[in-house]
């Protein structure tokens, strides 16, 4: 058991460092990679000192009871947003859906990221066998960037070969609550059947997202590199669980 909690201590300060390396300093909910380490640490250490392991033992009986119970609470939380977040990742749209809404990401200066890269890629592929679908590229400008993402969106599809009227810019919002709810007021008709296209381990949020705001919108999982995917993933089942306690997401559609 100390064995596994000091590779599992290491593992993550490691990967901490590769996140650093590949996406910056300030990538978003980093830091939880350094304190999933220290707790290995933690562990680890408790496990190897004879007189750290007697202290854990003495704890009083319902402290002990309530920190195992606890913690089985959250690993059942975290598992299941997991699941959910898995059963999202091989989303696809049907043909000919009247719009397509794609969630914006981080912007480097007058760059897409590429993590935007991968979406614009999928929803350019969709909209060139769709040739009656428009796009609304939904993001706003925010530190770090130029321009908003949406302009720069706008700029990565025309130059996959996206007329520039099919093109619809949403350059207001700041989260994807904001992303969707702004986009679907754009809409050229309320009705328009709509798709969002994110990254596989976003699908799920945003679909439900969606369904707060009264729309049953069909998702697409663009790709996503896979040194990325255990950081978006354990980011994900949080932001996840924090949509659904605040309301921002919902399992079933709301109207009226």
């Amino acid at each position: 058991m100390a064995g596994v909690c000091l590779f599992l201590g290491v593992g993550c300060l490691l990967y901490f460092g590769a996140l650093v390396l590949t996406a910056g300093i300030r990538v978003s909910f980093g830091g939880v990679w350094l304190f999933l380490g220290a707790c290995f640490l933690g562990i680890f250490k408790i496990l190897k000192s004879p007189r750290l392991r007697q202290l854990a033992l003495h704890l009083p009986k319902g402290i002990r009871l309530g920190g195992c119970l606890l913690l089985a609470v959250g690993l059942l939380c975290f598992f299941g947003a997991e699941g959910c977040i898995l059963s999202g990742m091989t989303g696809e749209m049907q043909p000919g859906l009247d719009a397509v809404v794609v969630l914006g990401a981080q912007v480097r200066g007058t760059q897409v990221s590429r993590a935007l890269a991968q979406r614009l890629r999928a929803a350019a592929g969709y909209l060139k066998e769709n040739p009656n679908t428009y796009v609304i590229v939904s993001g706003g400008q925010g530190p770090g960037e130029d321009i908003s993402e949406a302009e720069a969106m706008s700029l990565y599809l025309q130059k996959l070969g996206i007329a520039p009227e099919r093109i619809v810019l949403e350059d207001r919002s700041v989260n994807t609550a904001q992303n969707l709810r702004y986009s679907f007021a754009l809409l050229r008709d309320s009705q328009d059947s709509v798709g969002v296209v994110t990254n596989g381990f976003h699908v799920f949020r945003a679909v439900h997202i969606a369904r707060a705001q009264g729309r049953d919108a069909m998702g697409m999982a663009a790709a996503t590199d896979w040194w990325m995917l255990p950081h978006y993933m354990v980011r994900e089942a949080f932001a996840l669980w924090k949509d659904f306690l605040t309301g921002n997401a919902v399992w079933k559609v709301q109207t009226g």
